[in-house]
């Protein structure tokens, strides 16, 4: 393990001999890292704490049950759905720079996998949740959509992207029905909220330095204003160098962060700014059988471009056999710009305005060294058997969100739109290279339509409203909601050059209502209920119904529905002074599930096939339970089981027999289990284990991955109110701590309906153990 010899991090180290001057008397936080105040959700995405989450200060003593664990709001009490948080303190005891999906994967029925040890890597990282994919989940970051969380950017961005880590102040994880006001058109299934923690109300500077194996470094500092009369804000950046723990390339993001916050009696406007650039090399998607024949290790040639010209002209030697084995390289090049300005407008004690517009830009152009095999062109005199596919991306997305509520005796009223309009162009093209040049850079974006496949412009319409009644008994003890929200949502494709389809399509509903109770037993017990009516709307972009040839698309549009699921859940919650737990079960009923098959090498970016496989029934149940019986001593555990099945054959050629079969990376039972430990008055130790039932990664289940456990485990040292610091804690983490061999990531490069000779490559294994140290400073 290495560390990372930049100024930022030898200033860190520097301070170590400073630790004896610091008194054996030094008063130290009784509650820990892990201690927070009191917090409250709502379904605006706003920040979860009005009053600074990052504050220094100790949480106020409350009398609430639920706020004697630190896993503050873990079991979602007194919600009428299946919600779970993570507070600011749970976020913090994360590795540094971790991807926000990957801090959920311990709560039930999360499946979160990816092919490194932060779940940054985005070709890899995937997040199901009740038999519903990413593409099937909604995401927003104070309230602004987020798309998707597909990789290829089509209305949105990734989490990773959205916010630096550190400067979050609340996840939230809705496993089935979502808050009515979500700013989302995918979200069939679960919803993930991210919250930006708030300014800290003093003026300070906070600094991170983090290394590891495989030489990997980052950066993070934040400035805080404190408070100026009613202002407050701050400006923060990060830097990752991440080296592949196989192969030659790395992954690098530079991102900053600023936020903004004016407050006064009548209300308060917040903007925040998000930019990011970001160059990333995507592991090598394997198949079963180039595991067999290769091993986990596997990887891209660069820099032998010798051996790169060699098997593109035919000639293979050791493992390789075929020509799709393996590449030069390929890489991502991104560059996004988010930005928001949020004006909540107290109009009277009982009546409340919310209004945010937003705007997003992204570019970004992915590159992969194809053979000749896999060109769609004859290879011109004087150029290499080699050509660097190029993957076009631009969109721009501006949007409006609003909404009104009024609190009228035992009523809570609310109601509000969205509106968003966005252009979003994707192309795939080839840069030839010379065989005298090669090879030429990935590292710079190429404006090259040499011999293009395809190039796309989708011009989409949101228009989405909602409506909601919620409803407290005299006494606090019952709860019921009640409301519904509609939409329009229209995209036009133009097809700028031939290859892929043109058309419009249209996502359609005036009501899609939801209705929620809960009721508090006594004693600690609840039980809730739930049901929710949902709508996906068309994907844009390589992975949706316009990925395929004009002529499939034409004899699919008439006859294609919008995605469509029921989502009913039941629950019971206890929370008591040391004990959280709760126990959900649900059914899903999905109409109209369209599939998107993959007929070829991901790098000949062929048409791909639809289908629609009507009905996909999912159940299944989700246990919490958190104990605590001490301070120092806090033990997690979930337990989830998942039934996903097709009810429907299709046919794609011929007849395709999926009726009963498991829906592809759906694991149907998982265990968690964290244990977190302080001791002799600074430190912290953790361990934890993630358990992964079988995934299939064929339609048909003749093809799946084993299932594995992950164990990882940390310590950390936090001392407070030294005398140069406010603060400072140094910690040591290891992932994968056993160095099990798994196959991390199925359906990289998406499905297929069988794979009799396992030679679909589509997998990505998970990384070997790893070790990372961490050194935080506060000021």
């Amino acid at each position: 393990m290495t560390l990372p010899r930049t100024p930022l991090c030898l200033a860190l180290l520097a301070i170590f001999p400073l630790l004896a001057q610091a008194s054996d008397n030094t008063p130290v936080n009784a509650a820990g890292s892990g201690s927070t105040a009191a917090t409250s959700s709502t379904a605006s995405g706003s920040s979860a704490n009005a009053a600074s989450p990052d504050a220094d200060a100790s949480p106020a003593a409350s009398t609430d049950n639920a706020r004697t664990l630190q896993a503050i709001s873990v079991v979602g009490q007194s919600e009428t759905r299946q919600v779970q948080q993570l507070d600011k303190a749970q976020i913090q005891a994360q590795p540094p720079g971790t991807n926000p999906l990957q801090m959920l994967q311990k709560l039930p029925g999360v499946n979160f996998t990816s092919d490194d040890p932060f779940g940054n890597d985005e070709w890899s990282s995937r997040i199901t949740l009740r038999g519903f994919d990413h593409t099937e989940l909604g995401y927003t970051l104070d309230g602004v959509p987020l798309g998707n969380n597909d990789f290829h950017t089509g209305d949105g961005m990734t989490p990773t992207r959205a916010w630096i880590p550190e400067n979050l102040g609340e996840l939230e994880l809705a496993q089935g029905s979502s808050a009515l006001g979500t700013a989302s058109s995918s979200n069939l299934g679960g919803t993930v909220q991210l919250r930006t923690a708030d300014p800290n109300p003093v003026a300070g500077v906070r600094l991170n330095a983090t290394g590891g194996s495989y030489g990997f470094q980052r950066e993070y500092i934040r400035v805080d204003t404190g408070k100026l009369g009613g202002f407050s804000g701050y400006l923060s950046g990060m830097f990752t160098d991440a080296p592949l723990w196989k192969g030659h390339d790395e992954q690098r993001q530079a991102q900053i962060n600023a936020k903004g916050v004016y407050q006064w009696s009548g209300g308060s406007i917040t903007g925040i700014v998000d930019a990011v650039r970001r160059v990333e090399q995507p592991y090598i998607d394997m198949s079963k059988n180039s595991l067999a024949r290769c091993g986990y290790k596997l990887t891209y040639l660069e820099p032998d471009w010798g051996q790169a010209l060699a098997i593109a002209n035919g000639h293979y030697s050791g493992c390789i056999t075929n020509p799709d084995d393996t590449y030069y390289g390929g890489n991502e090049l991104r560059r996004d710009l988010l930005s928001s300005v949020k004006g909540q407008f107290f109009l009277s004690d009982s009546l409340t305005l919310n209004v945010q517009p937003y705007y997003h830009y992204n570019r970004s152009q992915g590159h992969w060294f194809a053979p000749q095999s896999d060109l769609p062109y004859t290879v011109a005199p004087g150029d290499a058997p080699i050509a660097l596919r190029l993957s076009h991306y631009l969109l721009t997305r501006g949007g409006l969100i609003s909404s009104l509520a009024y609190d009228v005796g035992n009523n809570h009223l609310e109601g509000g739109f969205w509106f968003e309009d966005s252009q979003y162009t994707i192309g795939r093209s080839f840069e030839p290279i010379s065989a005298s040049g090669g090879p030429i850079s990935q590292n710079v974006m190429y404006n090259t339509w040499y011999n293009a496949l395809f190039l796309q412009r989708f011009v989409t319409h949101t228009r989405q409203w909602y409506l909601q009644d919620s409803w407290t008994s005299d006494d606090g003890r019952l709860e019921l909601n009640g409301g519904f929200k509609g939409h329009n949502i229209n995209t036009d494709a133009v097809a700028l050059l031939p290859g892929r389809a043109s058309g419009d399509l249209a996502t359609k509903s005036a009501f899609l209502p939801q209705l929620g109770a809960n009721y508090k037993l006594g004693g600690g017990f609840e039980t809730f209920a739930s049901f929710q009516m949902s709508q996906n709307a068309y994907e844009p972009g390589a992975n949706g119904a316009w990925s395929s040839t004009q002529a499939t698309f034409d004899a699919l549009k008439n006859s294609l529905h919008p995605e469509r699921s029921n989502n009913s859940e039941l629950g019971l919650r206890y929370v008591a002074p040391s004990v959280q737990t709760s126990l959900a079960l649900y059914h899903i009923d999905f109409k109209d599930r369209l599939l998107v098959i993959t007929p070829c090498a991901g790098v000949v970016s062929c048409p791909n096939q639809i289908a629609n496989v009507g009905r996909v029934k999912s159940q299944g149940a989700e246990y919490t339970f958190v104990w605590q019986p001490t301070e120092n001593l806090q033990w997690f555990n979930s337990a989830t089981y998942n039934s996903a099945h097709y009810e429907n054959n299709y046919v794609n050629g011929t007849l395709v027999e999926v009726k009963g079969k498991t829906v592809v990376d759906s694991p149907k039972k998982m265990l968690s289990s964290e244990i977190t430990y302080k001791f002799g008055g600074d430190f912290t130790a953790k361990l934890g284990a993630k358990f992964t039932g079988r995934r299939y990664y064929t339609y048909t289940n003749d093809q799946d991955v084993g299932g594995f456990t992950l164990w990882d485990a940390g310590l950390s040292w936090e001392r407070k109110d030294l005398s140069f610091a406010k603060d400072l804690k140094v910690s040591l983490t290891v992932s994968n701590l056993l160095n099990k061999k798994y196959i991390a990531t199925v359906g990289s490069n998406g499905y297929a309906d069988s794979d009799p000779s396992g030679s679909f490559a589509t997998l990505l294994p998970g990384a070997p153990r790893e070790g990372f140290l961490s050194v935080d400073l506060g000021f």
